[in-house]
């Protein structure tokens, strides 16, 4: 069995690179820290706008979901507070701390997530959340690689090729651009704020126990009776 590269290692592949955010490949980070998953979100408007993760992790991209659905959570948190949140076991958390949030995750197989904030100085950009399905607490070794994973992540996102994707000039991915998009048409429809019009989303996905994109692409493309709901 090959040894498996380490976060250095790759750090100084993606720097050859020069390609920003896009040289990094976060299941080869998630192995390194050995962590089931890794993903990148960043602070705008809304929330937290997931833009880096590998392909085929779903429950990564479910666990931001629900965060930015339910507008509470450590990847929330942490990109508030500009500090630190681990959670080495989530059902040791007390209730309280997430009321909304903690009974849907613990549905998903992830029992640990470890937060990081990516900031330089006062410039707060967003967070790197990574999960475990096993509970307890990351070894000093791994912290220190993670956190060195986070600064080189925000140093890239703040280069000229930081929020370009691989080999064009177009920018990252949004995961939710069809969440985007279905605010936009919602708020034309309804004539409602974008402000308002999301939360009509958010509200809507939270109380029928629907994926928040699920119910904008109804929205987008087979109109939806949240138009006609005020939840």
């Amino acid at each position: 069995m090959s040894a498996v590269p380490g976060v250095m290692t790759l750090l100084a592949t993606a720097s050859r690179a020069a390609q920003g955010l896009s040289a990094l490949r976060p299941a080869q980070f998630a192995a390194a820290l050995d962590l089931d998953g890794l993903v990148i979100s960043l602070i705008n408007g809304s929330g937290l706008e997931l833009v880096w993760s590998d392909p085929s992790d779903t429950t990564g991209k479910a666990v931001e979901d629900l965060q930015y659905t339910l507008g509470e959570g450590p990847s929330l948190d942490a990109a508030r507070t500009g500090e630190p949140v681990l959670v080495p076991d989530l059902r040791a958390v007390p209730a309280q701390r997430w009321p909304a949030l903690l009974p849907p995750l613990l549905g998903h197989p992830v029992r640990a997530l470890y937060v990081l904030p990516l900031q330089l100085g006062a410039i707060r950009l967003g967070v790197l959340t990574g999960r475990r399905a096993r509970p307890g607490p990351l070894t000093r070794d791994r912290m220190s690689d993670a956190l060195a994973l986070a600064e080189a992540a925000t140093l890239m996102l703040l280069g000229p090729e930081g929020t370009r994707d691989v080999g064009s000039d177009s920018p990252l991915p949004l995961h939710r651009a069809v969440l985007h998009q279905a605010v936009g048409v919602l708020s034309v429809r309804l004539d409602v704020s974008v402000d308002e019009a999301l939360a009509r989303l958010r509200a809507y996905a939270f109380t029928h126990e629907r994926p928040i994109l699920e119910v904008a692409d109804d929205v987008l493309n087979n109109g939806s009776s949240l138009e006609n709901s005020s939840s």
